[in-house]
């Protein structure tokens, strides 16, 4: 195959929008995204809960506020001009109690310094928005947190990807980098003028490859979501509890899917190998030996 301009090594959401954008900057660039699966967005992408977070958690000197804050905005107007579902059903955080309170008043503070909406409300306007929803004294309320189906998102963004003139190549998962701006996949060879890494829980792998992350190794983990019984609309928002901000995670939480639906999760369970998500079934002895040791 013809050396291209821009190689992406993923075709999850990230990858798609890479591409995306590089052809938008780019029109008369090549551009090529190598995907293992038979379809893009089987993993991360399509596995997540489909919430569009407001990006109040983070500190405000960190890529991860801007990008979250500005990535809340960017996907909402594009949900809204491909008339995807969106569900705009926001989020409360509440406190189980007085020593929470400090917490809550911290996330208050990050808000306001990533200027990102985020209301301090009463016990009372807490019933208001949500009657099952209890809180100790105050709560946060975030107005511009949603929900969107990920595969949705991700076969609308791919498809916009094509017919701007991405190329996307299917099962074609990466061996090996065999030169200087060379990979060797399952469907072959191919050459680049850029590689972009975006190949997910295996990022870390390629990136060694390239002399990258020589002292980083990704660890999985995996969450469980429990679905509700009741109808949908059951619940009017998101209820979050308060985080511990020194931890990645953000507690179990009720979450509202894009058509109403209640799930209660997730789990943060580390994974024996990277893409083990139900039972034993594709059991890779190598990894699980990597995180052992």
């Amino acid at each position: 195959m013809p050396k291209v301009d821009f190689l992406l090594i993923g075709g999850g959401i990230i990858g798609i929008s890479i591409a995306r954008e590089l052809k938008s900057r780019h029109p008369s660039s090549s551009v090529l995204i190598l995907e293992k699966e038979p379809q893009c967005g089987l993993h991360a992408s399509g596995r997540n809960s489909g919430v569009l977070h407001a990006g109040f958690y983070y500190t405000a000197d960190s890529f991860k506020a801007r990008f979250t804050r500005e990535g809340n905005q960017r996907l909402t107007e594009y949900c809204e001009s491909k008339k995807i579902k969106i569900n705009k059903c926001g989020k409360l955080i509440v406190a189980q109690n007085e020593s929470e309170l400090v917490w809550l008043d911290e996330v208050m503070v990050r808000a306001k310094n990533n200027s990102v909406p985020l209301k301090s409300i009463s016990a009372e306007e807490t019933f208001s928005i949500e009657a099952r929803a209890i809180t100790y004294q105050r709560a946060l309320f975030s107005p511009t947190t949603s929900s969107v189906d990920p595969i949705e998102l991700v076969k609308t963004l791919l498809s916009d990807a094509i017919n701007q003139g991405v190329k996307l190549i299917n099962n074609a998962q990466y061996l090996r980098r065999v030169g200087e701006q060379s990979i060797e996949t399952s469907a072959g060879i191919f050459e680049a003028n850029y590689l972009i890494n975006v190949a997910g829980l295996y990022a870390d792998k390629i990136g060694n490859d390239f002399g990258f992350s020589k002292d980083h190794r990704i660890l999985p983990f995996k969450g469980l979501y429990l679905y509700s019984d009741e109808p949908a609309g059951s619940l009017k928002t998101h209820i979050y509890p308060v985080p511990d901000l020194k931890n990645p995670f953000l507690g179990v939480h009720f979450t509202i899917t894009t058509d109403g639906k209640v799930k209660i999760g997730p789990t943060a369970i580390p994974a024996f190998w990277r893409e083990q998500y139900q039972g034993w079934s594709n059991f890779n002895a190598n990894e699980l030996t990597e995180i052992i040791l």
